[in-house]
């Protein structure tokens, strides 16, 4: 790249506004990097809106957002009418336009982006209809079978007004803007970038996952012991998704993502998802798969501060449970089968016996939540009534959705057990009016994170897994299953020696060869069985690698440090994301553009 040139990006994704889960972490990890900033000169979020819900005109961009065009609220600060009218007359929809600002706590840094969000619920049938016959005609897709899915229709709807409200937005200089497409979201809007704009935009997909090979592994009860095995095995004989596991048109999903080798750039979070892609068809043998790690948060922890911290966890727990923990054990997460929360529990089974015969206690804290925030009038409630969050009754303001299931393994597993106890915390937070007023007063979540002996993150399928390795600065041990993303980051970064502050559990473990028929058909018993000889596995690394002493704590913060100084989001950019734009930029020079040229000629009917 030219030293004096710096480019102009557009993400298009659900999270532009609000920080649901990944994307929306990652962004802010993109935004808040002066590498990033070094590069980039303009960043717009672009994503759909409901401008007809009755709110605060300027609270539409969230808190930390300034809307400087609203035409539902007759706002134009910048006079920006003129430009904007014509895309909202044209496709019937109403567009907001602003800023927000991006201010990580803890960290001394700050960024800026540019947020574009479109109304699309009302957009014009008659060029939408035109859109979805060009979808159809050039890419293969059949709309018709996704309209009745609402998460197909807005993002179909989005893509044409997203396409020129970013044209009305830049100036001649901007130009070619690299548009990102997180996930199958943003997948819509590169295919109309790639119809009209091939001049003016280079696309970019960015798989967060792949969404064909997350239904594939919860879907099945094997999950990522079927599946990676049967991936592997059919990556050896030359076949792909479909020839092993069927046809997955009906997946709205599917029929986005499988077109992504499309775009100009295609860039995967993890070893497995770049695997993955390839998997879906044949066409991305011939695109370069980029590998992007996600960066980690860098928490600056030393003894004095996670003693302190776990210090406040130990007194909660003696609360809670009547006794001191000699191990805190903590899992952050969200209630969806593909956690693999069933193998925190088979962990802890083999836990307890090898803590009773040492004479020591633990507990394990699963923080999630199936049901949003809980009003801290409901929390104070439970808390006072039956002594939540140790204890749990079915129906909201306490368990709903997925957390009735797992609570209920939660209780048998108590029951079962005396050396080590599972808290269920039903809840996002970690804080005295989120949790109740047993925590202690000044306790957050940060000191949550630095308190934590043993961080759990087993999942069947995991892309990469930023919560997993969240504690790794603070010296705790993070057990992450083979099949995570971040755990590719951790090779790559000790040079595959591996860490002590790292333990790699392999659910693709088999005790014997399988034909491809045996794997695809494999039982949840077969899987379970599996499952435990690992469980005994794990449970005897870590209570061999626990630390005994201040100094042996203080050893796994040090290596922890070092480990998460070489995983932020300035290396990953300098090392991986900046590369490949400058690469598919205009000035990586005209083979690049050729090729990419080429690619775009294809049609997914070929």
């Amino acid at each position: 790249m030219a030293k004096d040139k710096r480019y102009t990006l557009a993400h298009v994704t659900h999270e532009a506004v609000e920080q649901l889960g990944g994307i929306g972490t990652v962004l802010e990890g993109l935004m808040i990097s002066p590498v990033y900033q070094k590069s980039v000169k303009r960043s717009i979020l672009v994503g759909p809106t409901a401008t007809h819900m009755s709110v605060d005109p300027q609270e539409r961009l969230g808190e930390h957002g300034e809307v400087l065009y609203s035409s539902i609220d007759q706002i134009d600060k910048l006079g920006l009418a003129n430009k904007f009218r014509p895309v909202e007359w044209a496709f019937n929809v109403a567009i907001v336009y602003g800023k927000r600002v991006y201010d990580h706590p803890g960290e001394k840094r700050k960024g800026e982006a540019e947020v574009l969000l479109i109304d699309v619920f009302r957009a014009n049938p008659d060029r939408l209809n035109v859109f979805k016959h060009r979808l159809w005609e050039t890419f293969g897709i059949d709309s018709a079978k996704y309209e009745g899915a609402w998460d197909f229709e807005e993002y179909v709807r989005l893509a044409e007004p997203a396409f020129y409200g970013l044209l009305a937005l830049m100036e001649p200089e901007d130009l070619p803007c690299f548009l990102f497409a997180h996930e199958f979201m943003g997948m819509p809007a590169a295919l109309q970038a790639i119809l009209d704009g091939q001049d003016q935009f280079r696309t970019v997909f960015h798989a967060h996952e792949c969404a064909t090979a997350r239904r594939i592994v919860e879907d099945n009860p094997g999950h990522d012991t079927m599946f990676y095995n049967a991936l592997a095995q059919a990556r050896e004989q030359g076949q792909y998704v479909e020839q092993v596991f069927g046809p997955q048109g009906h997946f709205l999903r599917h029929a986005l993502v499988s077109r992504s080798h499309l775009c100009d750039g295609v860039i995967a979070v993890g070893d497995h998802t770049r695997d993955e892609l390839l998997f879906l068809n044949r066409q991305f043998d011939d695109q370069p798969i980029d590998l992007v790690y996600n960066g980690l948060p860098a928490m600056k922890v030393d003894l004095k501060s996670k003693t302190r911290s776990r210090k406040m966890l130990l007194d909660y727990s003696e609360e809670l449970l009547g006794y001191t923990p000699d191990v805190l054990m903590t899992h952050v997460t969200r209630p969806v089968i593909s956690k693999g929360l069933w193998r925190d529990l088979k962990v802890c089974h083999e836990m307890d016996l090898q803590l009773s015969e040492q004479g020591k206690t633990g507990v394990l804290y699963i923080l999630t939540s199936g049901g949003g925030v809980r009003r801290p009038q409901d929390v104070l409630a439970m808390e006072e009534h039956y002594g939540w969050p140790r204890k749990h009754r079915e129906g909201y303001p306490d368990l709903v959705g997925p957390e009735e299931d797992l609570n209920r393994d939660v209780e048998a597993f108590n029951a079962g057990h005396k050396a080590v106890q599972v808290v269920l915390v039903n809840q996002f937070g970690w804080s005295r009016d989120r949790i109740g007023v047993r925590l202690p007063e000044k306790m957050d979540i940060s000191d949550l994170r630095r308190a934590t002996d043993v961080e759990f993150g087993m999942a069947t399928y995991e892309p990469f897994g930023i919560s997993p390795l969240e504690p790794l600065g603070s010296g705790a041990i993070c057990v992450i299953s083979n099949v995570c993303g971040c755990m590719g980051f951790v090779n790559h970064v000790t040079k595959g020696k591996g860490t002590p502050n790292v333990i790699v559990a392999d659910f693709t473990q088999l005790d014997r060869e399988h034909s491809a028929e045996e794997l695809r058909h494999m039982s949840e018993g077969e899987r379970t069985r599996l499952e435990e000889v690992v469980a005994v596995e794990v449970a005897g690394e870590l209570i061999a690698r626990l630390p005994k002493t201040d100094k042996q704590r203080e050893k796994l913060i040090e290596s922890g440090q070092v480990l998460v100084g070489r995983m932020g989001w300035d290396q990953v950019l300098d090392e991986t994301l900046i590369p490949m734009l400058d690469r598919i930029h205009p000035a990586g020079g005209a083979k690049s553009k050729s090729a990419a040229a080429q690619r775009k000629r294809k049609t997914a009917k070929s």
